[in-house]
Order: structure tokens, then sequence, then C-alpha cells
């Protein structure tokens, strides 16, 4: 198998139910339901992928975004990553976000922040929305892409989206062994993957939509590390877990975690993370990974 397309509603990882969830750990901090936040608070809470801001921060650093560029995130959940490049650097986000739950949390949680204008949510499937050629400096993504299908497609549209020479920055999970018939059911509750294809041809499908990829970073053996990690944090913390979200808003996140770490820790699945160019000529590429 050198790709994994399944055909089901993202509602069924268990990631994703109940995006309210933000405002009881927020209220079990004191801010109520209209407080004003701090992006600073917020990103305790709102950050879906891995390793939180510092993971935004590389992304940052290697994009070089600065005030005024135009950033498009692909999947953006509560809004944690568009929010926290927009306050730190100036620039202005537009969000794209699939779950309409998700978006209206989202929205309701930037305007709680003084960023005004620098985050713009837009409830769409990337596919069907219009984004006039050559529109943003940069293009971002974490824990979204192998989710949506027509991976051409999309990636086309992605470097449409981008100006010339305009920066793409992406983390994302490839696909390492076959499952077999009950990782592929698992598969499907827990992970979501419509595009999740082998290392080589990740690379390769990038270089065909005209991307020249610049950093490639094999981070399999850190994101093994890491989930395992904060799988056992989790699970110590139950208690004060359980106090906030309830017993069973404890066993979904548990569960999903529990899965995450043994895709991981089976070899089934790896994890990159990749800088690429849209790139201006039309020679050919070369793909040296």
């Amino acid at each position: 198998m050198r790709k994994l397309v399944l055909d089901n509603d993202i509602k069924s990882m268990q990631l994703y139910p109940r995006p309210e969830r933000i405002y009881s750990d927020l209220e079990a901090l004191g801010y109520g339901h209209d407080a004003p936040l701090s992006v600073e608070v917020l990103s305790q809470f709102d950050q879906l992928h891995y390793h939180g801001i510092e993971a935004l921060d590389v992304a940052i650093s290697a994009c070089k975004i600065k005030a005024r560029d135009l950033v498009l995130e692909v999947g953006s959940g509560w809004g944690g990553c568009a929010r926290h490049i927009a306050n730190a650097t100036g620039a202005t986000i537009t969000a794209v976000e699939l779950q309409a739950d998700y978006d209206r949390v989202a929205r309701k949680l930037t305007a709680r922040t003084n960023l005004g204008g620098g985050v713009e949510h837009v409830n769409a499937d990337f596919l069907q929305l219009e984004i006039e050629t050559g529109t943003f400096d940069h293009a971002v993504s974490w824990l979204a892409l192998f989710h949506i299908p027509r991976r051409s497609e999309y990636l086309d549209k992605l470097h449409r989206s981008l100006r010339p020479g305009g920066k793409l920055f992406v983390e994302d999970l490839y696909l390492i062994k076959d499952p077999d018939s009950d990782e592929l059911e698992d598969f499907k509750q827990h992970l979501f993957p419509n595009s999740l294809v082998r290392r080589k041809s990740y690379f390769a499908s990038l270089e065909n939509a005209g991307f020249d990829v610049s950093v490639a970073d094999d981070m399999t053996n850190d994101w093994l590390e890491f989930t395992c990690d904060r799988l056992k944090k989790f699970r110590d913390s139950r208690e004060q877990y359980v106090s906030v979200h309830g017993v069973e808003g404890y066993e979904i996140i548990e569960t999903f975690y529990t899965k995450l770490a043994g895709y991981f820790a089976r070899g089934l699945v790896g994890w990159l993370r990749m800088s690429a160019k849209r790139r201006v000529s039309l020679r050919a590429p070369s793909v040296p990974f």
C-alpha cells in the first residue's frame, strides 16, 4: 500500500468532539465566558498539534514571517496557531477550518483577545474555497493535510494561493507500514487519514505541485517520545482533568492519546516537518530526500 485513502466523517476522530470543552479549561482558571483573554493564556489550551507554540515559532523562523505578511492556515481548529503567529509577528492570518463548531468557538476566542483584524476566520472546505492566485506570502498547516482527500488537488491549490517564491510550512503524518485489518478500523475512527502517503511519495507530491522542498526533518523519534510522555502525563493528571471535564471527557482524550502513541510505537506512522518554496521557474525538480 503506497497510500491510505479512507472516506469517513472527520467527527469520527475522537480528538474532535465537544470543541466547547476549552471554555471549561478557561473557567477553571477564573476566566468567565466573556472575560477578556490574552493570547498567552489561550496558548495553554488552544494548540491541537504537538509541541505547542514551540512548533509555531519554528514556522515563523523558517518562513521569516513578518508584520503585514499575509498567511494562510489550513485546518485552524480553535485558531490557536493563527492567534500566536499574528500576535508574535504582526502578520494577518486567514484561518480556514472545515468544522463549523470549531470555527464558531475559534471566532469567539479571537474576539476575546486584543488582536483586532490580525486573524480572519473562514469556515469552509479548503478544496471549495475561492482564493485568488498569488494572494498569500506564506501557507502553514499542522496536523491537517493528511485528513484532506484529493491530495494533488489541494497541493495545487496551496501552490496557486501563494505568490511566486512564497513559503509553505507543514507538519504532517506519513505512512510507514501498512495497517492490518484491525488497525485499519482504528485508523478510520481515531486518525481519519484521507491522504496518508509514504515519505517518498510525500516529497514527490510537493515537488509535482510546484514546490521546492528546502527543509525536511523527520521527527518520528521525537514524536514517538512526545506521544508516550503526553499519555503518561495525561493519565497522571486524571483527577484534575475529570474534575473539569468529567469521566467521559477524560476517556475520550485518553483513548485518542493511547491510540496515537501506539501507532508511533508500532512503527505504523511517522512525522515530517517541512518547509518549501513555491517554484518560480518551470525547471524539473529533484527530490534528494
